[in-house]
């Protein structure tokens, strides 16, 4: 069972104040001393999957299917709709990087509708290629990028709604049209830097 939203933020705060070097309480009934990547990893996954969720439960769902009927697409700005799953992710993560945070987040495809969202490095291949075959078991790995090392963590993605399937399975550059609910479609990879 996954934590709920506010536990998880919970938890990412204190990695972050643990690795930024602010002591925990002194207070003898509290142990935690330190944060692992693994769990901050694990805390961040679970924000950004509720958070996909969400958009498309709430969102996507609602206003493209139930209600106004909505249109969802990628170029959204231009034909005035709803942006794609991916998308939202993308937006997010960038956003999340302008305000200078050290992690960072991206959407991965082993069938990727955009080629550019398909596996960058050895890493992520292997990653993606693991959780399609066992989906309940995250992937974790540590990467050299640039000259800098990281904590890579790799997540199986679902589709979680069958605006999800529906979506890959017509659009006219998906190298896949046979998805189902609840198959994975691809990962989340997330980068944590081991110096900071």
């Amino acid at each position: 069972m996954k934590p709920p939203a506010s536990l998880a933020l919970l938890a990412v705060a204190l990695g972050a104040a643990v690795a930024a070097g602010v002591a925990p309480s002194t207070d003898k009934s509290h142990k935690l001393q330190s944060v692992s990547l693994r769990k901050m990893a694990d805390c961040l996954h679970a924000v950004i999957a509720a958070d996909r969720a969400v958009y498309s439960r709430v969102i996507v769902e609602r206003l493209a299917l139930e209600k106004s009927k909505m249109a969802v697409g990628e170029d959204y700005q231009a034909a005035d709709c709803l942006p794609v799953h991916a998308q939202m992710l993308r937006l997010a993560a960038r956003g999340i990087q302008q305000k200078g945070a050290e992690f960072s987040y991206t959407l991965r495809s082993l069938w990727p509708i955009n080629p550019s969202q398909g596996p960058q490095t050895e890493i992520e291949r292997e990653g993606l290629e693991a959780v399609a075959r066992t989906p309940g078991t995250n992937f974790y790995r540590e990467e050299l990028l640039g000259g800098r090392s990281y904590f890579t963590a790799i997540y199986a993605d679902r589709a979680t709604s069958p605006s999800c399937v529906d979506c890959h399975n017509r659009h006219a550059s998906s190298p896949r049209s046979d998805f189902r609910t609840n198959e994975v479609m691809g990962a989340i990879v997330i980068r944590i830097p081991l110096e900071f």
